[in-house]
């Protein structure tokens, strides 16, 4: 590329149009695929409505079935609808725990918003891509940094008369499985993500943080489950959606989601590089792990797991340094396999079995290059 196609690079702007259709195959490829036919005649409506072309009428029609859905006793409507997009919710989480408790159980709660791929998109749509880089940059601060801490929050308020906030699509999902809902319908309408959910059960009562460390909580000696903590590599609330993912995406070889669309571009730096597991060390430390040993799981993934394999990881801790690193499996067998070859060994001659796999384990990975994705 020469000089000037490259300063030309750099002075346009991105076609949004183009964007939005690129955004609306993207983000729901891995989306489940709800049949409205068999949906609640009500519900049937709203979606032919919602995805007629906008006009007053459509506003005031939408407007209408949302008050008339939130005027419904609380545990008896079988539709809800959202009476605005969810960026302009200040206290999203209550608003989301006010439509469970407005409805009864499987009923349906319908919500639309503005993703942070679409933001994005804006503005990298009305200015050069060099500015829009630094545009970007500080309305990434403002709109997604503010407004989750402490310092800034109120302040943040203050300056915005009415709230713009804007999430990552996972994060928006994750707090709808947070507040009680499952996932049934993700699609775009128009240029705003809709999202239809069904009430399953009562919402999460689990204190939860935005910081740079997460606590996880994983399956540990005698079934114990205990807190791993970790430096953050996903949007927030990215835990609640362990089971939607693994419903909607198939497992990667080495046995990771594929696709997982809840890794941040930084966090999965931080994973190639190892860095997201330092504070693992403190979990060394409080005597829940040792050096080397099988990964602490989720339960989601625990039960994926054979009967007698759970049976022998829950007679040891879990470790820093698995024995994936020695055998490198691709499959769930094969990594069920793997563990079960070290466990054996282990259980049998415990000092002299870690100190083999932990010599293996960094021959592997400092000379042959050995990661997992």
């Amino acid at each position: 590329m020469g000089i000037r196609a490259y300063l030309s690079d750099w002075a346009s702007r991105d076609n949004y149009d183009e964007v939005m259709e690129y955004l609306a195959v993207t983000e729901t490829q891995h989306a489940p695929r709800f049949e409205f036919d068999d949906a609640p005649q009500e519900l049937r409506e709203l979606i032919t409505v919602a995805e007629t072309p906008r006009s007053p009428e459509r506003s005031q029609w939408l407007n209408d079935f949302a008050k008339k859905t939130w005027a419904v006793p609380d545990g008896e409507a079988e539709i809800v609808f959202a009476e605005d997009h969810l960026n302009a919710i200040r206290h999203l989480n209550r608003y989301l725990r006010s439509a469970n408790a407005k409805l009864k159980q499987d009923g349906y709660f319908v919500c639309a918003f503005d993703t942070s791929q679409k933001h994005r998109a804006q503005i990298f749509s009305r200015y050069p891509k060099i500015i829009a880089y630094i545009v970007y940059f500080f309305d990434f601060l403002w709109h997604r940094v503010c407004p989750k801490l402490g310092l800034t929050r109120h302040f943040y308020y203050y300056c915005t008369r009415k709230v713009r906030k804007v999430f990552p699509r996972p994060e928006v999902l994750g707090r709808l499985y947070y507040c009680g809902f499952d996932v049934v319908s993700e699609q775009y309408i128009h240029d705003r993500y809709c999202v239809v959910a069904q009430k399953k059960r009562q919402p999460s009562q689990d204190p939860h943080t935005y910081g740079p460390l997460i606590k996880l909580r994983r399956i540990g000696k005698d079934g114990k489950k205990f807190n791993v903590f970790k430096f953050r590599t996903m949007y927030a609330y990215s835990e609640y959606l362990q089971t939607y993912i693994y419903e909607n995406n198939d497992l990667d070889i080495g046995g990771k989601f594929r696709d997982d669309y809840r890794v941040t571009e930084w966090g999965r730096y931080l994973r190639k590089t190892w860095l997201d597991e330092l504070p693992m060390f403190i979990n060394l430390l409080k005597g829940q792990m040792k050096l080397v040993g099988v990964r602490p799981l989720s339960q989601q993934y625990f039960d994926l797991y054979d009967k007698d394999l759970q049976e022998l990881r829950i007679k040891t801790k879990p470790g820093l340094l698995p024995p994936f690193y020695v055998d490198m499996p691709e499959t769930l067998e094969e990594i069920q396999d793997s563990e079960r070859c070290y466990l054996e060994a282990y259980l049998e001659h415990p000092f002299r079995t870690d100190w083999k796999y932990f010599w293996k384990i960094v021959g592997n990975i400092l000379f042959r290059g050995k990661r997992s994705k």
